[in-house]
């Protein structure tokens, strides 16, 4: 036997190996599993910064914001936002950056891991120096057809 039939020569365990002995249906529908995973848009950034100042000594003690802010308000960096003017703590550059996509008061809160009543302050500052705009949410009570519409529910409820 020469050395090349001797490197080739089975080991005996070829029918243990072979590929008939496997179900490969299943690999079809893990592939397209992996594509739909894949395909997903990437899950917004989580705060990862953490130290052992109280969450409240970063809004200086402050439990409350200039002015009240809904949950559902929505928050959007604005251009000086995203040069970082006027942001000076990690929580308010990592708010800054969620917010590139615009997302509400208890989103900014869930993603942040700080309390709401923190992060409210946070975003009042945040807009007092102009690094995002809050939207808040409801009518516009000088929009006209914002009026009309209430008008109508309202002469609706009163029929009933």
């Amino acid at each position: 036997m020469d050395e090349w039939e001797a490197l080739n020569k089975g080991t005996g365990r070829e029918h243990f190996d072979s590929p008939s002995r496997f179900d490969l249906g299943s690999v079809r529908h893990v592939a397209q599993l992996t594509k739909r995973v894949r395909a997903q848009p990437p899950p917004p950034p989580r705060f990862t910064h953490r130290s052992l100042v109280r969450p409240y000594a970063r809004t200086g003690g402050r439990t409350r914001p200039a002015k009240e802010l809904a949950l559902e308000a929505l928050v959007a960096t604005t251009e000086r936002g995203r040069q970082y003017h006027g942001v000076s703590s990690p929580e308010q550059r990592f708010i800054c950056d969620l917010c590139v996509e615009v997302h509400s008061i208890a989103e900014i809160a869930a993603f942040a891991g700080l309390p709401l009543g923190v992060v409210k302050v946070i975003v009042d500052d945040l807009e007092n120096s102009g690094a995002v705009q809050v939207q808040q949410p409801g009518f516009v009570l000088s929009d006209r057809s914002s009026h009309d519409f209430m008008t109508k529910i309202l002469e609706g409820l009163r029929s009933l």
